[in-house]
């Protein structure tokens, strides 16, 4: 027991010593008494008198006469109760069980309540689980009847809570330490401590023990048979937590200050080949993703040893003996006893997030598979519209401008976006989710060679859509085109973890991020990055791929895309390019159609298209022609100015993969002009993509 823990439970002892309302008295014929006493074993090996108790502790009444003897004793205890649980899975069956034990709950029988003392569990009616949190008042009636003859009773009220202040009567305090071996001297060693102990002492590694028992599996089990108590008890379900996020802060999650070390986010996040979209860094055995694990054991002998133990051990302070049952070290998540903090709960609870990803791409090697999420469809905005109409497909309007990704050129750090609090007051960063962290207005051009900062919003709004429990979006991106195809055109950004995002409730949306990365140095004929976005989770249907980024991304609102310049208004603007390509599979006369804003168009703003040389030798070959655009000089290098709010340029004929380049230049403007013009590349099967000039206050 850590010293905290020693000096809280002995303030608890003698502060329960000077409570007479502890044990209540009520007075009886002739001057006799007839006494009840409260009390509770629950974090104590001697049971403690207390009057205040919490929903999942052991209570134990107590029934005492002076001046008679009592012939029958007859309790009424103000409901809901039970007289115990069993959370035992079986693991120390032998033989070994073929699957874990259920969770059962036993009631109060008439019998136990004629008897001198009744131990029990209170358990909270509809209207008192979280956060309607109590106290309530629960009074306990003890009427006897006297040998001699006569009767007498006494009522007493009690409280009962969940107490989501003291940082010694957490739900897991009660949990770990109920159902005490009588063999054991540490008040806080009780049975879940000890089955998770035994685990790793006798059934970790060990292949033969039945499937149910191999560590995703029987830690699956484990952490489900806590929620069922939880539920019981009126605690909601802890949430999982992404090891890539700080701590979550607060009575409700933390440990003894002995117990942890400081917690550095940015040494956890989840190595890639863990997730569903992957990366470039292969594991041990070459695998680059989740799915590539061929069996089960592969995937969890992989993960056991290496990220599972690194951030119990990163959290938890390691010294004395991993098994050991007491001692100062007790409960820390580097021990076996590692059940005692909190964050084993949360922690666990991402992991069996991962256990299920797996199995849900390998349902066949999975025999004692955690429950199945329902399938959901998470989301990305196209446009404004599409947000008005809420993700249906196929999104109508561009394709190109999306809201729900944008960049920064320095991390946000307001404290509502990094360390939003809960309904407790407490500090939560749970599943990587970080909210309020500005909006696509903020967005800033990208910087070549210095870290920027990418962040985005994950909608969970479609219609009869559950919670997602998880969720990826992978991020890549290119050189800007009205013509791209993927995986062709892109580049995955090697650090998207912070947009693996848990627990996105219905109806809600959520900001994710940031993903820091570091654009690489552009071509010269090239000046912006476009952006890809691809939402991921095995609830959803994966996107369909491949028919070219503008029809991928109207058919699957799990795709997103942005290709946007911000351009600074002013005396001198430097040009702008982009790539046209023919992403088809034939020859094909492409067509570029420009579309000025009213804004701009009213304040007469000179606007410049120069074609490459291959794009005018196309155009030459497809006996291009143009409207609403006229030339600058005889020279074709010269470019062409747009004369009209709509103009275009058609006839580009190129072969598959080939590309030219475009460059825009604009004329001198008012500093205070805003709008945009809007490039679309149209081919023989329609709209290919296109490319969005903003003129903005610089970026």
């Amino acid at each position: 027991m850590t010293p905290s823990r020693f000096f809280a439970f002995a303030a608890l002892l003698l502060g329960n010593l000077a409570a007479p309302l502890s044990v209540s008295a009520g007075s009886c014929t002739g001057g006799a008494t007839l006494t009840i006493t409260a009390s509770s074993d629950s974090l104590t090996i001697t049971p403690t008198a207390q009057t205040t108790f919490n929903f999942g502790e052991h209570v134990i009444l107590t029934a005492t006469a002076s001046g008679f003897t009592i012939a029958t004793y007859s309790w009424t205890i103000d409901g809901p109760t039970i007289k115990d649980y069993s959370e035992d899975l079986g693991t120390e069956a032998s033989p070994p069980q073929a699957a874990a034990s259920p969770w059962t709950t036993t009631p109060l029988a008439p019998s136990d309540l004629s008897v001198a003392s009744v131990g029990f569990y209170w358990v909270p009616s509809a209207a008192q689980f979280e956060p309607n949190n109590g106290p309530f008042t629960r009074n306990v009636t003890l009427a006897v009847t006297e040998t001699g003859g006569g009767s007498c009773s006494v009522t007493v009220p009690y409280s009962v809570e969940r107490n989501e202040t003291d940082i010694t009567r957490q739900a897991e305090d009660f949990y770990t330490s109920n159902h005490r071996s009588a063999m054991s001297t540490n008040p806080l060693d009780g049975h879940v401590v000890d089955e998770h102990i035994f685990w790793h002492m006798n059934v970790d590694g060990v292949t033969t023990f039945p499937s149910w028992m191999h560590f995703l599996a029987w830690h699956g089990e484990f952490m489900r048979r806590f929620n069922l108590w939880r539920q019981e008890f009126g605690y909601n379900v802890p949430a999982p937590w992404y090891p890539g996020r700080p701590l979550p802060s607060g009575p409700q999650f933390d440990a003894d200050a002995g117990l942890r070390q400081v917690y550095v986010a940015d040494n956890n996040h989840i190595p890639t080949y863990y997730t569903i979209t992957g990366g470039s860094t292969p594991d041990s055995g070459g695998q680059l993703k989740l799915s590539d694990y061929t069996t089960l054991d592969d995937f969890s002998n992989s993960f056991e040893g290496s990220y599972h133990g690194q951030v119990h051990c990163n959290i938890g302070a390691f010294g004395g003996s991993f098994f050991e049952t007491s001692g100062p070290n007790f409960g820390s998540m580097c021990l076996a006893s590692s059940p005692k903090d909190p964050m084993f709960w949360r922690w666990h609870g991402f992991i069996d997030v991962l256990y299920r990803n797996y199995c849900s791409f390998n349902a066949a090697g999975c025999p004692s598979p955690s429950p199945a999420d329902p399938a959901a469809d998470p989301w990305m905005a196209d446009n404004p519209t599409d947000i008005v109409d809420n993700g249906t497909v196929p999104s109508p309007g561009i394709h190109w401008i999306s809201p729900d990704v944008w960049n920064r050129r320095a991390e946000v750090t307001t404290n509502a976006c990094v360390q939003p609090p809960d309904s407790y007051g407490d500090l939560v960063t749970t599943g990587g989710i970080v909210r309020d962290c500005g909006t696509s207005a903020d967005h800033e051009n990208p910087i070549t060679g210095v870290t920027n900062y990418l962040y985005g919003t994950l909608r969970n709004t479609r219609s009869n859509s559950p919670s997602v429990a998880y969720a990826e979006v992978g991020v890549y991106y290119g050189l800007a085109s009205s013509g791209l195809t993927y995986p062709t055109d892109f580049t995955m950004i090697p650090e998207t973890r912070q947009f693996t995002t848990l627990q996105i409730e219905p109806g809600t949306t959520t900001s994710i991020g940031p993903i820091p990365w570091i654009p690489p140095a552009l071509p010269p004929t090239s000046d912006h990055y476009c952006l890809y976005l691809r939402v991921l989770s095995v609830q959803a249907t994966p996107p369909v791929e491949g028919l070219g980024i503008n029809t991928d991304v109207a058919n699957n609102n799990n795709l997103a895309w942005r290709n946007i310049k911000i351009v600074a208004p002013g005396d001198t603007s430097a040009p702008s390019f982009f790539i046209v390509r023919n992403i088809g599979e034939q020859m094909d006369r492409l067509a570029l159609h420009f579309e000025i804003s009213p804004e701009l168009v009213r304040e007469r703003v000179s606007i410049r298209v120069i074609l490459d040389e291959g794009l005018i030798s196309a155009m030459r070959e497809g006996k291009g022609r143009m409207e609403g655009l006229e030339p600058e000089g005889k020279d074709t290098k010269d470019g062409y100015r747009i004369t009209s709010p709509k103009a275009e340029i058609a006839g580009l004929l190129l072969a598959p993969r080939e590309e030219g380049h475009v460059k825009i230049e604009l004329g001198p403007t008012k500093a205070s002009v805003r709008g945009e013009i809007t490039i679309t590349q149209i081919g023989a099967k329609g709209v290919v993509g296109g490319v969005t000039m903003l003129l903005a206050s610089k970026k």
